[in-house]
């Protein structure tokens, strides 16, 4: 079974312009997370994904394989949905490029639930969360076998009547089998996604399960200007990096 891991990368970010190539600690973030990525044991290949011939270009100064798509994409998901049809592949794993400090064995663990069992179709990590009212971190909720059973921009659960200190943020480490990935793709927008702001709303709204995969320590990605600082600072004391960026940076 062949995995290939998907970083769909654009320039244009509103509160953050060009975030994709800001350099944290000598090398543009998206290179961060390619690079990461490619130390995942469970990924087959990985391939860079834009619509940006900067990027494009950097990427490739790196040594990173590079999928140039259309202009038109509205999120990750759909840009990657055109990248994995020039590639012969069985699960496609979306790994946002703002994740700079990505961990390779948190994507073979999210990984792990489609190789072992055929009715998953697509899993995603969650990992502890305590930081209240942030419309930028999606929450979930699970059921009692680890499925997703609602996600929101919201606190999950309401704690109106019960307090809750520790809630779970979804890590966007999507693995889906490839034919999945096509069949989401061709769905219209669904009600929830489009007032929530969350393509995967369109997974559950359709009534398909999302396994989610617990982790511990994943990292924040890079959102906002103090998502940045937190970033470079964490990566300053990073010891991942040392395995792929050496005194040269390429």
């Amino acid at each position: 079974m062949k995995v290939v891991g998907m970083i769909p990368a654009r320039l244009q970010s509103s509160r953050l312009p060009e975030k994709a190539l800001i350099d944290i600690c000598g090398l543009p973030m998206v290179v961060h997370t390619c690079k990461r990525a490619m130390l995942s044991k469970s990924l087959d290949e990985v391939y860079l994904v834009t619509d940006s011939e900067r990027i494009k270009e950097v990427g490739e100064s790196y040594g990173i394989n590079v999928i140039m798509t259309g202009t038109y994409h509205k999120t990750g998901s759909d840009r990657i949905t055109e990248a994995c049809k020039y590639v012969d592949c069985d699960i496609v794993v979306n790994v946002q490029g703002d994740e700079p400090l990505l961990n390779p064995k948190h994507v073979d663990a999210i990984v792990k639930p489609l190789l072992e069992n055929s009715d998953i179709k697509i899993s995603i990590g969650v990992t502890p969360y305590t930081k209240k009212n942030s419309h930028s971190d999606i929450k979930a909720v699970l059921d009692l076998d680890d499925n997703i059973l609602y996600c929101s921009r919201n606190d999950l659960p309401s704690d109106a009547r019960t307090p809750v200190d520790v809630m779970w943020k979804m890590c966007f480490i999507v693995p889906f089998r490839k034919a999945f990935l096509l069949e989401y793709a061709s769905w219209a927008p669904t009600p929830l996604e489009t007032i929530e702001f969350n393509e995967y709303l369109r997974v559950l709204e359709h009534g398909v399960k999302i396994k989610a995969v617990k982790i511990e320590d994943a990292k924040i990605s890079v959102d906002t200007p103090e998502d940045l600082e937190i970033v470079r600072k964490l990566m300053a004391e990073d010891k991942i990096r040392f395995l792929y960026q050496d005194n040269q940076n390429k």
